[in-house]
């Protein structure tokens, strides 16, 4: 897959995403606001699982389900007791809805580290192996919890070594085991992912005949993501997030960008060496979560 292809391919994906987040908003919202209802008492100490909206002219504006139907009323400020948002977990279901958060997406940023094979040349490592093997890291988790321990989402991330000579990008489906402290949100997490990994070698000297251009290589591997951190909540929808995590994968396939643009052609192959042999990185990350805590 050559730059220009996941160019397109990224934009096509921004121009679906932007689409899933109009109707959403268009679509979605209304479904939404069925969930996570209200408690009202009223000063005649009837209880109602509703949805209130903001007090105008006295009178506080309330939806709720009678007989199978959606009901729209209004009710008098002086005859509300008590009210408490958020209380239960839908307007047709009077279960209490749960105090830990359901819904998580994590940003993070840090070093990625490669172990493994990696091509030593000394024009690419004159700063020292361990920097060369060195860059920063760049994720984001999209977690939806279906009970208190275990969830289900997407994962994305994006390192680069060598000053971006060497890219690596991951994505892929997770699952999420999180370890709630006692009635509180902060909590440890492991999570696994296995998905696609891509990676791009540019201005690598291979060996072809007597000479060593430069080119630029690219691959694409079923990969693998594995992570283990903390989460400590800063604010009601915030928390801070400690993560280290592994990317694992073996290319099986490596395609040589522009070829006849370096080298005339010949019979003899091009020998690689360890270049786009794997995509194994370690990776110490530190960033933030946005969560639905109650």
């Amino acid at each position: 897959m050559n730059t220009i292809t996941l160019m397109n391919l990224f934009n096509y994906l921004s121009r679906q995403y932007a689409l899933v987040i109009v109707l959403v908003i268009q679509f979605g919202y209304p479904a939404i606001s069925l969930m996570a209802q209200d408690l009202l008492a009223t000063t005649k100490r009837d209880t109602l699982n509703c949805k209130m909206g903001k007090l105008k002219d006295e009178h506080y504006p309330i939806t709720f389900i009678m007989d199978n139907e959606l009901i729209n009323g209004l009710i008098h400020m002086d005859s509300v007791f008590f009210f408490k948002k958020n209380v239960f977990r839908a307007m047709d279901n009077n279960k209490l809805r749960p105090w830990y958060p359901s819904v998580e997406i994590g940003f993070n940023a840090g070093g990625a580290h490669h172990f493994g094979r990696f091509r030593m040349d000394d024009d690419l490592t004159n700063k020292g192996v361990f920097a060369a093997k060195t860059g920063f890291y760049l994720g984001t988790d999209l977690i939806c919890y279906i009970s208190k321990h275990i969830g289900y989402g997407l994962k994305y991330n994006y390192r680069s070594l060598l000053d971006g000579d060497i890219r690596y990008q991951y994505f892929g489906p997770m699952m999420s085991f999180r370890f709630l402290e006692k009635n509180k949100p902060n909590h440890f997490f492991f999570s696994v992912s296995g998905g696609m990994g891509w990676m791009v070698q540019k201005n690598a000297p291979v060996q072809h005949l007597l000479l060593r251009p430069r080119i630029e290589m690219h691959a694409k591997s079923f990969s693998g993501d594995v992570a283990v951190g903390y989460s400590l909540r800063l604010a009601k929808h915030v928390n801070l997030r400690l993560k280290v995590s592994c990317n694992i994968g073996y290319p099986g396939f490596v395609k040589i960008q522009d070829l006849q643009k370096n080298v005339k052609p010949s019979d003899v192959p091009f020998d690689i060496g360890d270049y786009c042999h794997n995509m194994n990185t370690i990776n110490l990350t530190v960033g933030f979560s946005i969560t639905d805590n109650k």
